[in-house]
Order: structure tokens, then sequence, then C-alpha cells
């Protein structure tokens, strides 16, 4: 044998293998494989996960045409957009193949409206789908999505709250479900026993003036998260979740500053959890309705989250401190601050509120450095936690050009504090 030669390995695995490598593809890629190797040239015809991404109409259209395929496990459209006929064509393609897995979205910026097809309902090949934006929810009969396990949907406002219904009834095995809604104008009911997971995404609308209700029944439930959902002018939440671990609802209510006992309500029905994320405002509403006797606790919950949604917000670690006394089995803490604060000394008040802290164990703080406000409440973490193990603080640039010795100064400062805890290891970390 010549020393140069080199026998094509690739060509010489099975057919189901190259297909399986194939599939990972775009579309666009997988045709071209044709130049390879003349046994290549129409094996691409019979790939089960078609995938076109800013493709355009030709080439698309060329390609269902000589696609060979039995079945189509997954179909992923990613376009700016096209003819409503023309996407019609595609989806029905899709679907008379038993398409299991589709994806169809046209990206952020379009203002298209496209109405899917009927038949698109009673697919009941269907495992997960997404309908991206500029997808319009029209249903004229049931949905028959008996093998659907993931939902993504995004939609304008909640007026398609009938056709939401309709897909939870015809959908008895859903398990995820993500809502990307413009606005919850009008009452959105969600209702299912067999979601696990619910997320629902949304942008406020200043001119919405309807009073409007969400309401959420799903007793299987074990992750919520709401972010930015606003309902508007005094509508109101009710939350029916008994088997709740883990809720985040960071940006909830954020806007329309509903009453209290709006908020209440909300809080009440997830104080079960486990794991909790609030931001600047849930914080805030909490704060202010222990300060009206409204009691509250989070008995349970052993992970606390505080992640910084909005930019004009300012968390009082005077007040984070009021908090962690709702939190008695606290183990985990987490802060993800990047605005500069106002001092902060518990040493000042002799009124501080004291929580025991007894079980905290892992606490991460992502912090500005330009901002040194919070080392005093480092400093008593340290000091309050008897079974700390872990404490990760990260400073990040406020700006383009951060203080080394101010970094250095803190490092001191933090690794020479006294601590209740004879095994907690402090880990500084600087990100550029």
């Amino acid at each position: 044998m010549d020393s140069w030669h080199h026998p094509d390995r690739l060509s010489e695995l099975p057919d189901s293998l190259i297909l399986m490598i194939l599939s990972l593809l775009e579309t666009r890629y997988v045709v071209r494989t044709t130049l390879l190797s003349k046994r290549w040239r129409d094996l691409w015809t019979t790939v089960p996960r078609l995938k076109f991404v800013r493709d355009d109409r030709r080439f698309i259209c060329g390609v269902l045409a000589q696609w060979r395929g039995e079945k189509i496990i997954s179909f992923y459209l990613s376009l700016v957009f096209s003819t409503p006929s023309d996407l019609d064509l595609w989806l029905l393609f899709a679907v008379e193949r038993q398409v299991e897995e589709l994806h169809i979205d046209f990206g952020p910026y379009s203002n298209a409206q496209y109405y899917p097809p009927q038949r698109l309902y009673p697919c009941s090949s269907i495992t997960e789908l997404h309908l991206g934006s500029c997808c319009l929810l029209e249903i004229e009969g049931s949905v028959q999505w008996n093998r659907l396990k993931s939902l993504w949907i995004e939609v304008p406002d909640s007026s398609c709250d009938d056709a939401i219904k309709k897909i939870l009834l015809g959908a008895p095995r859903l398990e995820k479900m993500i809502l990307f809604i413009g606005k919850i104008n009008e009452n959105l009911s969600i209702r299912s026993t067999s979601l696990k997971k619910l997320i629902i995404r949304s942008h406020w609308n200043e001119n919405a003036d309807i009073m409007a209700m969400l309401r959420i029944w799903a007793p299987n439930l074990l992750t919520l998260r709401i972010w930015r959902a606003n309902v508007v002018n005094g509508g109101s939440c009710l939350f029916d979740v008994p088997s709740l671990i883990e809720a985040s609802i960071s940006g909830f209510c954020d806007v329309y500053d509903p009453p209290l006992e709006t908020f209440y309500h909300v809080i009440g029905s997830i104080c079960h959890v486990k794991k909790v994320e609030l931001s600047e405002f849930n914080i805030k509403s909490l704060l202010a309705m222990k300060g009206k006797d409204m009691v509250v606790q989070f008995p349970n919950a052993e992970l606390l989250k505080h992640q910084s949604v909005d930019a004009n917000g300012h968390l009082d670690l005077l007040h984070l401190l009021d908090l962690l006394d709702m939190f008695p089995k606290l183990k985990i803490l987490s802060i993800c601050q990047y605005q500069i604060l106002r001092d902060f000394s518990p040493t000042v008040e002799a009124t501080l509120p004291r929580p025991s802290l007894l079980d905290l164990n892992t606490v991460e703080i992502i912090w500005p450095a330009e901002d040194p406000s919070v080392i005093p409440f480092i400093e008593f973490i340290l000091q309050t936690a008897p079974l700390l193990h872990k404490l990760v603080f990260r400073l990040s640039p406020f700006r383009a050009s951060c203080n080394r010795k101010r970094f250095r100064m803190i490092e001191e400062k933090m690794r020479s504090m006294p601590r209740s805890s004879p095994t907690a290891e402090v880990t500084i970390i600087y990100n550029d």
C-alpha cells in the first residue's frame, strides 16, 4: 500500500451512524455532503431531522421535493418570514410525516402575523412544539396533542385564553410549558394536572386598561417562574400549586404596583417552596407586608436568590437582614447586584434584626467592585453563620477601568474577618 494513501474511514461507517451525525447539522450543510462521496449523494434525502435557518424559499422547496425519508423526527424552521401559503405547505409536509419535534420562529423583530393551519392541532405525533413570535392561535376544533410533553408559545396578549384552554385540555401529558405573552390584559387561566414546569414571560404595555386575573391550577407543578408578568389595573392572581418546590417571581408585578393584599395572596400560595428567587420589588413588598403585620414565612426554603432585574431598584442590605428572618431553614444564599448601593453598617443600629442563620452553609455574592458597602454585610454573615462552609465573593467591574488597589484592600479585609464557623472558606474572584 502506498504510504500516502489513507482509507476513507468516514464512508465506511454504517448508514445509521452517518445519518445520526448529519442530523446534528443545519440542512444547508447536510446537502453539501453530497460532494464528499458518491455513496453520500442520496443519503441526505433520508435524514430525519431537517433544520432550516434563514434559508430562502427556493432552497427549502427543493429540499422537501427531494426528501425520501419515512418519518420526520425534527422539523426546525427559523426564518425572517415567508408567505403564509409557503409556510402552510412546509408545515403540512412535516405533519403528514408524523413529525415529533416542531419548531417555528420568525425572530423577535418580525411584525408579520401567521395563523398555523388547522391540521396542526390534531397532529398526535408531536412531542415538542415551539410556536415562536408572529404565530397566532386560532383553533376551530379540538387539540389532539396526546404525546406532547414540551410547549413554547409566544402570543401578543391574554385574549388567546380560550386557545390555551383547548391546548391544555388536548395535551394530557404536557410537562413543560413556556408562555411568552405580550401583556395580561384579559383573564388568563392555566389549568393542568400534568404540568411540572411553567414559565411565564411577559412585556408590560402601559396602555392596557382592563382589569385582569391570572389563575394557575396545577396540583403537580414543581417549578414556577414568572418574569415581568404584570396583570393590569388592580387585577388579581390566584395560584393553586400545592406541590411546588421552586418559585422564581423576579420582576412579577414590578410595574403596576399592586395592592399589598394582591401580592400577599401570591406569596401565600408559594411560601411552602424549597427554592425561591426574588427581585428588589418582591423584597420591598415582603418587608412592607411585615410592617403591616401580614405574617410571611418561608418555613421550608433552603435556597434564596436575589437577582437584580431593575436598573432603578436599589437593594438596601439592612432590609436584606430583615428578609433573612423570614427564612429560618436557609442553607444557600445567592445575591446578584450590579448597582452601587448606599453604605451599610449593621453595627450602627441596635434595633436591627438578627437572623440566626443556623443552617446557612453556602453564600455567593456578585457585586460591583467600586462599591464597598457590602463588606459589613459579609462580616455579619461570617460572624453569625456557625455552619458556613463556603462564601464566594465575585467582584464585577462597575466601570471599564477598576481600581486594583481597592480590590486588594477588600481582599485583605475579608480574609482577616473573624468567623464563627471553623470550616468556612472564603473565595474572592475578580471578573475582568
